[in-house]
């Protein structure tokens, strides 16, 4: 940014990448609004490269990623779904170490176990959805393969994982408690605050929640009717989906609601609880009507929308498998207004970046942090992929010689503002000390004294 005294009131924003966790802003002339940018980056895996070795970084290696949670402490938990093992990755500094937690690679089955000992999904398809993990740290799996619903909980140093409902190998529909309820290719799961769980029921087109009555679990069906394909709209069971080849996910939000890929009509569902009833609404996409639009409500266009998942502020996250591209579903009132945010529409491939310069192939499921952060399983690159949203300029007002410089930042996010007055040096000042946003944005004031010129920049803490 250039300054003096005599002309401060003039600037423009200019974004370009600055290192791997932020972004430098520079503005030579007038202030202008900027986009949401998302810098896009691997954190661990390497594309086009399976395997099952635990490590760092590109160290680790993955076999169709299709499942990942973030709990409160900022841990991600992997459903690493050929691979048939839960896979857990630590940030340490700016590293991501991730490490085997329960199941054993390439080895099938059902069998409930500590660590290694235990066994999920059959045969050489894995068998595993989106993952959930609650507030105690426990991680949940709907063992898509054996039609059940598990458990893993941390008992010491160990993950014990344990079956909740359902019976491995028997298909159904029932309602019930324990081994007695049924399902048929549970694919998306998600946990609310009072530790309910929510399935999305794949082959039975439906929405299941699990009560924790004790130490036992409940299952009802709240949405839809078991085996009837449709996109009708409407209370508990006249509501319809269509979940196609079993590949659906399922998130809810701070008030209960919860939100659903409906993968096979192509469009994005809302579940409200209404007293005991649940009102089924259909936000985005249209039914039958695959695409790669951009827009408001209906006039937006998906193909074969995957995961999801809810930031902090309420925007919905999807992974938009058939058009390799990740997309943004921001609440305007009553409507939802939905933008592309990371990928190219049926470009497929592995570059990081911001937006449309990253590229993404087939990605299939994700989540989001309390501080706007977005994590990928980018199924096809065999990788787990991360975006950061990107802190924007919002205002810099000249006073008393003095500039306050105004940052929309997503809050939770920490950010660092620095100064420079030569960009052809390396060398940068920082403004203070590191701020975590609250209220969206960040701001302070900055003295430049006889210095003839500065460039600011503001860089997110990892």
């Amino acid at each position: 940014m250039k300054s003096n005294t005599r002309n401060t009131s003039a600037f423009s924003l200019q974004p370009s990448a600055f290192l791997i966790l932020g972004i430098s802003l520079l503005f030579p002339t007038a202030l202008r609004s900027q986009p949401q940018i998302y810098q896009w980056f691997t954190i661990a895996g390497k594309a086009l490269t399976t395997g099952s070795a635990d490590g760092t970084n590109s160290v680790a290696r993955f076999y169709w990623p299709q499942g990942v949670a973030v709990d409160s402490a900022g841990n991600l938990f992997v459903a690493d779904t050929d691979n048939a093992t839960i896979r857990k990755l630590t940030r340490q500094g700016t590293n991501w170490v991730t490490t085997t937690i329960a199941g054993k690679a390439l080895a099938y089955g059902s069998a409930d176990g500590t660590n290694s000992n235990a066994r999920f999904g059959g045969s050489s398809s894995g068998g595993m959805g989106p993952l959930a993990a609650d507030g105690g740290g426990n991680v949940y799996v709907p063992d898509c393969f054996n039609n059940t619903i598990r458990k893993i909980a941390l008992v010491g140093t160990n993950w014990v994982t344990t079956t909740i409902a359902g019976k491995a190998g028997t298909t159904g529909s029932a309602d019930g408690t324990n081994s007695a309820a049924r399902f048929n290719s549970p694919s998306g799961i998600t946990v609310d605050a009072g530790g309910n769980l929510f399935v999305s029921d794949a082959y039975n087109q439906t929405i299941r929640k699990l009560t924790p009555v004790g130490t036992d679990w409940a299952t009802t069906t709240i949405a839809g009717s078991a085996g009837q394909a449709g996109s009708a709209d409407g209370t508990n069971s006249q509501a319809r989906f269509n979940f196609g080849d079993g590949n659906t996910a399922i998130t809810v939000d701070g008030s209960g609601s919860m939100f659903v890929t409906d993968y096979g009509n192509h469009t994005i569902r809302k579940l409200t609880p209404e007293g005991t009833n649940w009102v089924t609404t259909t936000i985005a996409g249209k039914a039958g009507a695959a695409g790669i639009t951009d827009g408001t409500n209906s006039a937006a266009r998906f193909n074969n929308p995957y995961g999801i998942a809810v930031d902090g502020i309420g925007n919905v996250i999807v992974a938009d498998f058939g058009n390799h591209t990740i997309r943004k579903l921001m609440p305007a009132g009553t409507n939802w207004l939905v933008t592309t945010i990371g990928g190219k529409a049926l470009s497929p491939g592995s570059a990081n970046g911001t937006n449309s310069a990253a590229r993404f192939h087939a990605p299939s499921c994700l989540a989001a942090d309390s501080a706007g952060n977005v994590y990928v399983g980018d199924g096809n690159n065999q990788t787990i992929r991360k975006g950061v949203p990107l802190p924007v300029f919002q205002s810099v007002t000249p006073a008393n010689g003095s500039l306050e410089l105004t940052v929309n930042a997503f809050p939770g996010q920490t950010v660092q503002l620095q100064y420079s007055s030569d960009l052809a040096s390396a060398t940068w000042t920082n403004l203070g000390s590191p701020i975590t946003a609250t209220g969206g944005t960040v701001t302070v004031t900055d003295t430049p004294g006889t210095d003839p010129r500065r460039f600011y920049r503001v860089i997110v803490q990892p």
